[in-house]
């Protein structure tokens, strides 16, 4: 039994945790250990316990844009809860943890008539997630509006970074090849009319609700290559419906894959593999991967 003594207060440790639930393709493994962080006083013993057990990190949002092992996760998997999901506004800066569900924020800075999430509230992202991987839609990306970042490193160290001091693009941003964990950030949004940003906030829903399948799906499978979109390469590929087990080509989105019951990681990595490999064999273009895959070797 993995525990830490003497016991950290807010601080949940749980052994063979299920990932796949935790996940919006609901595919994956177990986890060796399963934490849940609610006080940030509690998230450095917790990253050093880890180190001293020799466990591997692995930070769970919303588990939109993740596909997990069917093996599961050999160290510990954590979330941030609690404090983490708090947040408050200052005039024109919104400040919140990491663990504050983008949507809810873009809710409630509207309900301040701040404006600014709106293109991105229908993204199932943590805050903390969003802005590790600079998460975008309709032209807008989260680095476009953060004024600062909040880290803490392994040995539970806590920094506070300019953002335009992290090398960031499209879908990436160098978080997503280093050890410190987001803990959160603050943006500067501005008002505007409180009827204006609900329509936007009504028009983004509906657009995805109509772009996206029902069955559990991780969004969009890989980016889009420069100049080029990759739903209409797979797509003129004519991929939509090729399965590989439970896992298939959306019928309604070439570049997402469903899960339409039963389906693991491993049906998941083939199919994403013959995607590939058609859209290279017509096109000449290789397809990245904008779906994160822990433990997978480069």
């Amino acid at each position: 039994m993995i525990s830490i003594d003497p016991p950290v207060e807010g601080l949940e440790l749980r052994e063979g945790e299920p990932l796949a639930p935790r996940t919006t393709l609901r595919v994956g493994g177990k986890a060796r250990l399963f934490a849940e962080v609610k006080k940030r006083s509690a998230l450095g013993p917790f990253l050093r316990f880890a180190a001293e057990k020799g466990l591997p990190l692995l930070a769970l949002g919303k588990g939109s844009n993740v596909l997990i092992p069917d093996e599961g996760w050999p160290g510990a998997v954590f979330v941030l809860a609690g404090e983490f999901r708090e947040w408050r506004c200052a005039g024109d800066l919104v400040q919140a943890g990491a663990g504050v569900s983008l949507m809810s924020l873009a809710v409630g800075a509207a309900a301040q008539g701040l404006s600014g999430l709106e293109d991105l509230s229908g993204i199932p992202s943590t805050f903390g997630g969003a802005i590790r991987i600079n998460a975008g839609a309709y032209g807008t990306e989260l680095f476009d509006l953060l004024v600062a970042v909040e880290v803490v490193s392994p040995d539970g160290s806590e920094a506070r970074l300019d953002p335009s001091a992290v090398r960031h693009g499209y879908r990436y941003t160098e978080l997503m090849e280093k050890s410190d964990i987001v803990t959160g950030g603050t943006l500067r949004l501005w008002p505007r009319p409180p009827e204006e940003i609900a329509g936007r906030l009504a028009m983004v829903r509906s657009r995805r609700q109509a772009a996206l399948p029902s069955e559990p799906n991780a969004g969009s499978i890989f980016k889009n290559p420069p100049g080029l979109i990759a739903g209409k390469l797979l797509d003129e590929c004519g991929l939509k419906g090729k399965r590989c087990g439970g896992a298939e080509v959306s019928a309604k989105h070439a570049n997402v894959i469903v899960n339409t019951g039963g389906a693991t990681a491993r049906d998941v990595r083939e199919l994403m593999a013959a995607m590939q490999g058609a859209v290279h064999e017509r096109f000449g273009v290789t397809l990245v991967p904008e779906i994160e895959l822990p433990g997978s070797r480069p």
